[in-house]
């Protein structure tokens, strides 16, 4: 049955509100528009709506035939610049989940993520997406995460910017850093909104840190 683009979102936002990651996976077989539709649902990261769009279009797109994944992840790239004229949100973690999904064929964006980790200028929007894109693929598939993006997400701890430090933190729990002394951390009191466990959360920096540490599921 033919829907149009706001009928193709509602329904997928009610499977997104159910959990329903499989039956998204199953329709975008047969309607190509299944990706747009969640990468439009990745924009606001304040809904677990969103983190859900995010891990469900990078399944979609890793599990794709090799030619048409990778013409998704040139347009992802693509996004992410200045030339596009869009706003990236989400980008970085997509692109993670989709290494997730299908580390070989995706090796190669890697670095390029963690090229998104340098900026210029003291204000890098990407930086929060690379530490949590990479803290999920050192989860999944460590062999991909080098000594280099390990010491991003060890530098990141200490991070003025609040996201910054929280992903940093998620990250060291995802990679099982065992030597990272988290004592200044313990002490923070500013407050990020983070999305761990299948659900989005806003508690301070001390408190996400004690919560990471009796976590036994990683």
């Amino acid at each position: 049955m033919y829907m149009d683009f706001k009928e193709l979102k509602d329904s997928i936002k009610l499977l997104l509100t159910d959990k329903d990651i499989d039956r998204i996976v199953e329709l975008s077989r047969t309607n190509k528009r299944v990706t747009s539709a969640l990468t439009a649902f990745s924009y606001e990261k304040d809904s677990e709506l969103s983190w859900r769009a995010i891990g469900a279009v990078g399944r979609i797109i890793g599990s794709m035939p090799h030619e048409e994944g990778r013409k998704q992840v040139r347009r992802l790239l693509w996004n992410a610049t200045d030339e596009s004229g869009t706003v990236p949100w989400g980008v970085p973690e997509i692109l993670g989940e989709v290494i997730c999904t299908n580390p070989e064929p995706f090796e190669d964006i890697v670095p390029i993520l963690i090229g998104y980790s340098h900026s210029e200028t003291e204000d890098n929007i990407f930086l929060p997406g690379v530490i949590y894109a990479l803290g999920r693929i050192g989860q999944e598939h460590p062999r991909y995460i080098s000594s280099f993006a390990e010491i991003i997400i060890r530098n990141s701890l200490g991070h003025k910017e609040t996201q910054v430090c929280a992903n940093a933190c998620i990250a060291v729990k995802r990679l099982g850093l065992t030597d990272v002394n988290m004592d200044k951390l313990r002490k923070r009191t500013d407050i990020a909104t983070v999305f761990y466990q299948d659900r989005l959360m806003s508690l301070p920096i001390g408190e996400l840190v004690a919560l990471l540490e009796a976590d036994t599921n990683g």
